[in-house]
């Protein structure tokens, strides 16, 4: 965990050098939409509050200034040209405030608990993100299908054989997934690269293909366009809390999870219906044969099932309503 902790710090030191100079701090007369958020805060919630919020106003997002958020998140501010943090001593005209004060327009919590908890919808609750990049660039292109199913992402033993989602949720954690996949006779390891050349070919269609980060994934700004081409996607757990990203950018371009933890999409995806459910490790190695094995039709419904449900529960977010709102933040204390 020091390991990762470090690499972290290096990493946001290092974005830090490069971005300070696009902080800005705002000095318009216009009315703003207001965060002022926890410290504990997590770029990737402080991200899913930047881009729910500007897909409905237009007004400027200004945040509460102090020295740690200007570092955490100097690097978007390059990026989002209506970001600004709040000028010492100013007086800002609020159109809206996300907040955790209940007198504010939008009373912030982190607690997701209540979405794991119930496979019913819950009122109120943020979705969740696709990587950042998919909001900064235009439609992706959605191919034919040729790839059976696919697993892309970092299978860091370092990081991702530990005992917090197993203790904290129940769940088979990332490495023993990944370890359990390797056995797979129709299991392809292949480079970003080599998906890319070989996509045409037909080689994929009847297997699993699997991408480390470490032997060269498809870049972030083509992901979507190529994962496009499978039917499935195997998903796994992240490091801290089950819900992945990857899991969002595979549903929004018709592909079909396969998964452990349906219960943390609001509503639950439903098995045989818009996903693929396994749980034990000895299900792992059937609900892949299954995937591999379904009938096309069969397989373009449920494609059809999981678009539609990413379009109707996870493209937009309304803030319609002054409320409670529960934002996920992968902060194990906010999760349990």
């Amino acid at each position: 965990m020091m390991f990762v902790i470090k690499k972290k710090i290096q990493k946001k030191l290092k974005e830090f050098k490069l971005n300070y100079s696009s902080v800005r701090f705002y000095n318009g007369q216009q009315p703003v939409v207001y965060v002022n958020l926890k410290h504990r805060t997590k770029v990737r919630t402080y991200l899913n509050l930047f881009f729910r919020i500007r897909n409905v106003y237009d007004e400027p997002i200004v945040l509460k200034f102090s020295v740690l958020r200007m570092l955490f998140l100097a690097k978007w501010f390059k990026e989002l040209d209506y970001l600004y943090f709040e000028k010492p001593f100013s007086k800002l005209e609020k159109l809206k405030t996300f907040s955790h004060s209940k007198k504010d327009d939008f009373v912030v919590n982190f607690g997701y608990k209540k979405v794991y908890t119930t496979d019913d919808y819950q009122e109120n609750v943020l979705p969740y993100i696709m990587h950042p990049i998919n909001y900064l660039q235009p439609e992706v292109q959605v191919l034919p299908k040729n790839i059976g199913i696919i697993m892309s992402g970092n299978f860091d033993k370092k990081i991702y054989d530990t005992k917090t989602i197993e203790d904290n949720f129940g769940l088979l954690n990332r490495w023993r997934i990944y370890q359990e996949v390797l056995k797979h006779d129709k299991l392809k390891l292949v480079s970003g690269d080599e998906v890319i050349k070989n996509l045409n070919s037909g080689i994929f269609n009847e297997n699993l293909i699997l991408m480390k980060w470490q032997s060269g994934a498809i870049p972030a700004d083509k992901w979507r366009t190529y994962l496009s081409s499978a039917h499935f996607i195997l998903c796994a757990p992240g490091m801290t809390m089950p819900m992945c990203h990857n899991l969002l950018e595979a549903m929004s371009v018709g592909v079909i999870p396969i998964l452990n933890y349906s219960n943390w999409l609001n509503p639950s995806l439903k098995n045989d219906v818009n996903c693929l459910v396994y749980q034990e490790i000895s299900d792992i190695l059937p609900i892949i044969d299954k995937a591999l094995s379904l009938p096309l039709e069969v397989k373009t419904e449920m494609a059809n099932n999981a678009l539609k449900y990413y379009k109707e529960y996870y493209e937009n977010y309304s803030f319609n309503v002054n409320s409670e709102l529960v934002v996920l933040n992968e902060n194990i204390n906010d999760l349990k």
